[in-house]
C-alpha cells in the first residue's frame, strides 16, 4: 500500500548488537538464524557492549543532537501564524464552547471517516466511556478486551461499573486473539471493546462474526488508528460506536486534551450529546443525568487546521515505516505486522526483540529518542491488584510487554534518523 507514498532518499544500513538473535521458530527457521548470525558477526559493531554494561557511541561516528521520539514543536511551527489568527478570533467572539468551529470539526470528520455522526467530547478516556453509557453499560455487565492495550481504555470500564475481561494479544497481530474472545464470552458479556494499536486496524471483519452470533455490540476504539483503512474503508465506523482520543500525541492531535465519538446510529450520537453538555436538550433541559466533556472552540480550530494535511502526514510515516521496514529485515527482530486489507497509519513504529532493553540503551546513548508501547499489560498493573479482579496468565501480551520499542516516526522527521543508520561504523 505504500507504492504512491513519498519515499525517503537513498537506503539505509543498520547496525545492531550482534547478540541480536531470534528465539522464536514461529518467525525463522534454523537455517535463517544461522544466516543472519553470520551476517551479524561481519557487521558487528565493535564498541557495543556484549554483557550489555557500557554502550559507548562508535568512535568514528559523528555526535548527532537528539532526535525525540516525538517533536510537536515542528507540526506546530508550520501552523502557527493561521493558528493565531483563528485563536484570535475564537477570543474575540468568546465562544468557548459549543460554537461553530466545534460543529464544522465534527462534520468534516465524519465525512473524512466515512460515518454519518460524530460527537466532539473533552478526551479519549470520556469517549469510550460515553459510548459505553450510550450502550447502557452498567454494573454486573462484562467488557471484553485485549490485555496489551494502554490503562485509559480499561478505565472508563471500571468507572461504568462493568467488570472487564481480558484477553490474550493475537501471535503476529497488534488485535485480539480470536479463540481467547470466543472462550471468554458468556451471558453477561454486553461488550467487546477492540482497539486498533499503534496505527493498525484490528481484523474488525473477524471480530464482528464472533460479536454478532451472540448479539454483542462492538466498540471500535481508533485513538492510535485516525486515518487508517481497513478493507478500503478508514478504520471506524466499523463497530456499533468508536471513541476516539485526539490528545497531543496521536496522529490526529488537538493541543491540549480531546475527543470524538463516531457512530451511523442515530439514537447512540443523539445519547452521547445529551451525555456530554449534563443530559440537557436545552439550557437547564435536563432530559438524563449526564457528564461535562466538551471539546472546546480552541481544540476544534487546531483540528480543522490539521485535519487536511492528516492523509500526507500519514503517508509520511508509512514511508519512514517502509525504510525502518527494509533495514530490519535482514535482522533478527520482529516488525510491525503488514496484512493487505489493512493500511497503517503508524502511530507508532515498534519493533519486538528479547533485548529490548540493550538496544534501547544503545539508542539513546547515540541520539535517537525511544518509547515502550506498553511495559506492562493490564492485568499486571498494581491498580489492577488493588482492584482484586481475577489473575490471568496471558503469554503473549506479556511478552509483547518485554521485548517492544518504539523508534521515532512522527511525519515532521527529516532524514536524521537515516543519517545515523546509514553512518559507517
Amino acid at each position: 500500500m505504500t507504492r504512491n507514498m513519498p519515499a525517503l532518499s537513498n537506503p539505509v544500513t543498520v547496525y545492531y548488537h550482534p547478540g541480536l538473535r531470534a528465539e522464536r521458530k514461529t518467525f525463522m527457521n534454523a537455517r535463517t538464524v544461522v544466516r543472519r548470525q553470520e551476517r551479524a558477526q561481519k557487521s558487528s559493531i565493535k564498541n557495543f557492549d556484549r554483557k550489555h554494561e557500557n554502550i559507548p557511541a562508535p568512535s568514528s561516528r559523528p555526535q548527532l543532537k537528539k532526535i525525540p521520539l516525538l517533536d510537536l514543536t515542528r507540526k506546530y511551527r508550520s501552523i502557527e501564524a493561521e493558528l493565531r489568527r483563528q485563536w484570535g478570533s475564537v477570543f474575540s467572539s468568546m465562544k468557548l464552547l459549543n460554537g461553530s468551529n466545534l460543529s464544522a470539526f465534527e462534520g468534516e470528520f465524519a465525512a473524512y471517516c466515512g460515518v454519518k455522526y460524530a460527537v466532539g467530547v473533552a478526551s479519549g478516556t470520556d469517549a469510550i466511556y460515553l459510548s459505553l453509557q450510550a450502550l447502557r453499560i452498567s454494573t454486573g455487565d462484562e467488557v471484553i478486551l485485549p490485555a496489551h492495550v494502554p490503562a485509559p481504555v480499561i478505565e472508563p470500564v471500571i468507572a461504568a461499573g462493568a467488570k472487564p475481561v481480558l484477553i490474550d494479544k493475537a501471535v503476529g497481530d497488534y488485535g485480539p486473539d480470536l479463540n481467547g474472545l470466543r472462550k471468554a464470552i458468556n451471558p453477561r458479556t454486553k461488550a467487546i471493546l477492540a482497539v486498533h494499536m499503534l496505527g493498525l486496524p484490528c481484523d474488525m471483519q473477524a471480530i464482528l462474526e464472533v460479536a454478532q452470533k451472540r448479539n454483542i455490540p462492538v466498540v471500535e476504539d481508533a485513538s492510535q488508528a485516525q486515518g487508517a483503512v481497513y478493507k478500503r474503508r478508514r478504520a471506524a465506523g466499523w463497530g456499533a460506536i468508536t471513541p476516539m482520543s485526539l490528545g497531543p500525541v496521536k496522529n490526529l492531535a488537538s493541543y491540549g486534551d480531546g475527543g470524538v465519538v463516531l457512530t451511523n446510529d442515530e439514537q447512540l450520537a443523539q445519547y452521547v450529546r445529551l451525555l456530554r453538555v449534563h443530559g440537557q436538550a436545552e439550557k437547564y433541559d435536563h432530559k438524563i443525568y449526564g457528564w461535562n466533556s466538551r471539546l472546546d472552540e480552541l481544540q476544534a480550530v487546531v483540528l480543522r487546521l490539521k485535519l487536511p494535511t492528516l492523509d500526507r502526514d500519514n503517508a509520511r510515516r508509512a514511508a519512514i515505516a517502509a525504510e525502518y521496514s527494509k533495514c530490519f529485515a535482514d535482522l533478527p527482530v520482529i516488525t510491525p505486522p503488514q496484512f493487505f486489507d489493512r493500511t497503517s497509519v503508524y502511530h507508532q513504529y515498534v519493533v519486538e526483540t528479547p533485548h529490548r532493553d540493550p538496544l534501547q540503551r544503545f539508542l539513546e546513548s547515540n541520539g535517537i529518542g525511544t518509547g515502550i508501547y506498553y511495559p506492562v499489560s493490564l492485568h499486571q498493573h498494581q491498580a489492577w491488584k488493588a482492584k482484586k479482579l481475577p489473575a490471568y496468565s496471558l503469554p503473549e501480551a506479556e511478552r509483547y510487554a518485554r521485548e517492544n520499542l518504539a523508534i521515532p516516526v512522527f511525519a515532521e522527521l527529516n532524514d536524521e534518523v537515516r543519517e545515523y543508520f546509514s553512518s559507517k561504523a
